[in-house]
């Protein structure tokens, strides 16, 4: 029998987020006769009253095994011998987290699924563990200057992220020594049906696929639709995802601006792309980092041919910038730009094509998963 490489990945959950999207699509295309995978969930099942285990169904359904933090991470008690023998011997205790070490013990690499997760996970690891983890990055310092805050500079460590060179040197610029592995946020390319009809012929519709969340602004977004509406009085602003909208604060915006009848939100999707075609929508807004779309769910929305349009939330778009997802920082040129797309079919479209293209050549997990299939198979220094 061949002796594959035990792969862990830590995760903090399994809620419908990004990281857990990035673990999922590894997990789907990972060669699993070279891989044995296994994940960690640092939380428990139903931790949140908010979000769900979205993605503990679809490991399962893959055959992966799961294990959870508070079952492996158990402290050690010792035994009347052991305590006798510390008394009169002086001699030391086992240690006490030897569940946990003994668990990690038995993998060849740990990834820790989110730059956020690794300061939780580490403070249990020994040299030797970490030695072998990889952080695997899921927000920029543009998104959280905060990062790696609890992170010790002079240290090394291994990182996998989807910067690019120039990009990933800025993301790392306060650590002294580090490790870089390129490995695209990537998808499986599955949808087969697509926008085909660019013509304005029904009132203006905006689309908008995000969780939503106070790290996640809406801000620039609403007060766009609100110019928007200056030209269009009958367009409607659709902003589809998880969260309530008056606990983010979202609604306080809205109801500023008195949009309340004209933005609608329309909860969690369970199939994006079906819902954007259905409700055709003849344009998408969403978040941009580094020039690049900020989440999986652009993605997903490139592969309808349904145009995108961006706010940047970056400050180095002109040096990251793609004509292929238009950024802006400045609100003019934002609704200038959405405006031309709703109104030249011809520009909608070829918009769109450029995207999905984009998407097939550089985000399709086929492509780009035996990156880390080597990685993993990789000896250890």
């Amino acid at each position: 029998m061949k002796n594959n490489p035990k792969i862990l990945f830590i995760v903090s959950d399994f809620y419908q987020s990004g990281a857990n999207r990035y673990a999922y699509e590894i997990d789907k295309s990972l060669d699993k006769s070279k891989i044995d995978l296994s994940i960690l969930s640092w939380h428990k099942l139903n931790n949140s009253e908010i979000w769900n285990d979205y993605y503990f169904s679809k490991h399962q359904a893959l055959g992966t095994p799961i294990f959870f933090e508070n079952e492996i991470n158990q402290l050690t008690i010792p035994t009347f011998k052991e305590r006798f023998e510390k008394k009169i011997l002086n001699k030391p205790f086992p240690n006490e987290r030897q569940m946990f070490h003994d668990f990690l013990e038995s993998f060849a690499k740990i990834i820790v699924i989110g730059e956020y997760l690794y300061p939780y996970v580490a403070r249990f690891m020994n040299e030797k563990e970490l030695d072998k983890t990889y952080i695997s990055i899921h927000n920029s310092i543009f998104q959280h200057k905060e990062n790696y805050d609890r992170y010790d500079k002079k240290q090394f460590y291994q990182f996998i992220s989807s910067f690019k060179d120039g990009m990933y040197q800025i993301e790392f610029q306060s650590f002294e020594n580090y490790r870089h592995v390129f490995f695209p946020l990537s998808i499986h390319i599955e949808n087969s049906v697509f926008k085909t009809d660019y013509e304005l012929k029904e009132s203006v519709k905006i689309g908008m696929f995000t969780r939503l969340s106070h790290t996640k602004p809406l801000d620039p977004f609403l007060y766009a639709f609100q110019l928007i509406l200056d030209k269009y009085p009958t367009a409607e602003f659709h902003i589809y995802g998880s969260g309530d909208p008056e606990k983010e604060g979202v609604m306080r915006i809205v109801k500023q601006l008195d949009l309340e009848s004209k933005v609608i939100f329309r909860g969690h999707q369970e199939d994006l792309i079906a819902t954007a075609l259905a409700d055709n929508l003849n344009l998408i807004w969403l978040h941009g980092y580094y020039g690049i779309p900020g989440g999986f769910s652009g993605f997903d929305i490139c592969t309808t041919k349904i145009p995108q349009i961006f706010w940047d939330f970056s400050v180095s778009s002109d040096k990251f910038s793609d004509p292929r997802f238009p950024m802006y920082h400045q609100l003019s040129k934002f609704v200038a730009k959405s405006l031309e797309i709703i109104e030249d079919p011809s520009k909608a479209k070829d918009l769109a094509e450029v995207q999905y293209k984009y998407i097939d050549e550089e985000k399709n997990v086929q492509k780009f998963i035996h990156i880390l299939e080597s990685l993993f198979e990789e000896k250890n220094n």
